[in-house]
């Protein structure tokens, strides 16, 4: 696939995370748009991780890191 598609998705994920941070006053709903937001970060990682350098694995245990931190944040 190409760059473009999983970027504009970051995008619209992005976008849908700071409407959710802004507009929302409830704590869970913040928390979740901060997800969106991270996920947002970690789809642009791996993408550009993927298209530059597709034989390295650097970017995809960032992105492993990324969500184990999310996770430990969450629970």
């Amino acid at each position: 696939m190409q760059l473009e598609y999983f970027l504009l998705l970051a995008a619209a994920l992005f976008c849908i995370g700071i409407y959710g941070l802004v507009t929302s006053r409830n704590a869970i709903r913040v928390l979740m748009s901060i997800e969106l937001l991270l996920n947002a970060v970690n789809l642009n990682l791996l993408a550009f991780s993927n298209y530059l350098d597709p034989a390295g694995i650097k970017g995809q245990v960032f992105g492993v890191f990324v969500i184990t931190i999310a996770a430990a944040e969450s629970a």
